[in-house]
């Protein structure tokens, strides 16, 4: 059988690869279901406006680049460059919470020992 929007879901298949995606991840983000998700992939299904431009938006590509493979090479280098920088934005606030909890344990101890102090010099 021969699906209209085999090219499509391909597109989208290997944007999400690139990505480093699951279909989980892209489903999410697109707010549609993983097996809605699977049959787009696989050519099986259409999608309305809305689930076009959600998954445009999750793969920051343009929706005409989903559905004609054409997008400028600029924004693409441009797209490119902006993915990788969410990346490393991630990565970054991963290290600031694990900074953050390290000084919030540092904070406990310090008043526990405040506590233990207080508790001393009001035995003694």
């Amino acid at each position: 059988m021969n699906y209209p929007y085999v090219e499509t879901g391909k597109r989208i298949l290997k944007l999400r690869q690139s990505r480093e995606m699951t279909r989980e991840q892209l489903a999410e983000k697109a707010e549609i279901s993983v097996q809605f998700l699977a049959d787009i992939e696989k050519g099986r299904k259409n999608m309305t406006i809305t689930t076009l431009r959600n998954l445009a938006t999750a793969l920051l590509v343009t929706t005409d680049f989903i559905v004609n493979g054409d997008e400028n090479e600029n924004m693409s280098n441009y797209k490119n460059l902006f993915y990788q920088s969410q990346a490393q934005l991630a990565d970054i606030i991963d290290e600031l919470k694990k900074i953050g909890l390290k000084i919030e344990l540092n904070m406990l101890a310090t008043e526990e020992k405040v506590i233990s102090c207080e508790n001393s010099s009001n035995n003694d």
